[in-house]
């Protein structure tokens, strides 16, 4: 037979898939319906695995995987639709902004502190901790209104100290901005570049300027956040130490650049997020994250995020992380991880209210940190 020939053949036989897919999602709908009238469960495993293993005994050896996979991905449809079919809605508890916030933040200079303005304006009531771990608890706490911390950098990737403390505290993203990161290499006045033996700052700070450390076969020191190396640097009367901050934070402890502009890639930008204790959604709600395991089995994953396909939702992160050993009760091996997702979208769509209330209801481990906007 020709090309053209066996094309017209395929399209014939996708015709009547077509027409099966729709004649079969009709009879499901039905089912759903017996569900919703007898109070059953959408997730029915044992029918599932009976449908999957009569269908390979139909086809031959060789094509037995492939029509598994064909079938679990039609069932997986099917309950999609079923989960939006039978799914109630449950109103979110939200309570509202508050006008004046006690913001807390990382070191006075750094750029978290740039972050908190943006957020919430130059008059905002910083309060600053030690450390990202003593943000998050105050927070917990009702100590104060708000905390601002860094998750992510487009040149060294994710902060795995802020996600490693989201897993360990009860909080709601309500915010998050993007900063735009340009580096300096300061140090004490009347110090020049060729003095300079050691550079501090955060790790991340560092990963951002590696190229430029690299070259300069600078020893490396880390730090808790750019402006605690800053400080670090302005009370030592060593020369030949300097600190990768900002230009602004040099300034405040009195250094100068020695060198300008250090940073790797020229669009170096840090995701921050604004958590609060109690969920608050802004009419601008466009980003929606969460957090669960899936299965330890194979396609576990992508069944998951078939789901987010149906919705027609467009994923815009997902990020892996080993399970702490405070959740230690959710693993099945010693590498099984949390997923962190965000999707575009919003709670008030019933669709997304829906899709959330099934991956609560059938996850072994799920929570919904936030819908919220980007500013």
């Amino acid at each position: 037979m020709e090309l053209k020939e066996l094309r017209d053949e395929i399209d014939k036989i996708d015709d009547e898939m077509a027409r099966l897919f729709e004649k079969r999602a009709k009879v499901a709908c039905e089912v759903a319906e017996y569900k919703r009238q007898h109070n059953m469960e959408i997730l029915q495993s044992g029918r599932e695995e009976e449908v999957i293993r009569r269908a390979e005994e139909l086809v031959s050896p060789d094509m037995t995987d492939g029509v598994g996979l064909f079938f679990t991905t039609l069932m997986d449809i099917s309950k999609c639709r079923q989960q939006q079919l039978l799914t109630g809605i449950k109103p979110f508890v939200i309570t509202p902004e508050t006008k004046f916030p006690t913001v807390g933040a990382v070191t006075k200079g750094s750029y978290t502190a740039d972050a908190c303005e943006k957020f919430c304006g130059k008059k905002c009531r910083i309060t600053y901790f030690r450390d990202f771990s003593e943000v998050f608890e105050a927070v917990e706490k009702g100590e104060i209104d708000y905390g601002v911390l860094p998750i992510e950098n487009s040149t060294a990737g994710d902060v795995g100290a802020t996600y490693g403390l989201m897993l360990k505290h009860d909080f709601y993203i309500c915010r998050s901005t993007k900063i735009r990161i340009n580096h300096v290499l300061a140090a004490k006045k009347g110090a020049k570049l060729t003095d300079i033996k050691v550079v501090t700052s955060h790790e991340m700070a560092l990963k951002q300027c590696s190229k430029f450390l690299e070259e300069g076969k600078f020893a490396f020191e880390e730090a808790s956040s750019t402006a605690k190396a800053a400080e670090a640097v302005a009370a030592s009367d060593d020369m030949t130490v300097a600190a990768v901050c900002s230009e602004s934070c040099a300034r405040l402890f009195g250094l100068e650049p020695v060198a300008v502009d250090i940073t790797d890639i020229k669009d170096n930008y840090t995701r921050f997020i604004m958590i609060s204790k109690n969920l608050q959604i802004p009419n601008k709600a466009s980003v929606v994250s969460l957090c669960l395991t899936v299965p330890h089995t194979a396609g576990s994953l992508y069944r998951i995020l078939t789901r987010f396909a149906y919705c027609g939702l467009n994923l815009c992160r997902i990020e892996s992380k080993p399970i702490p050993d405070s959740l230690a009760y959710l693993k099945d091996d010693a590498f099984d991880f949390i997923f962190f997702l965000d999707f575009i979208g919003s709670v008030m769509d019933e669709s997304v209210a829906k899709l959330l209330i099934g991956l609560e209801s059938q996850m072994k481990y799920y929570r919904f940190l936030g819908n919220y906007e980007e500013i």
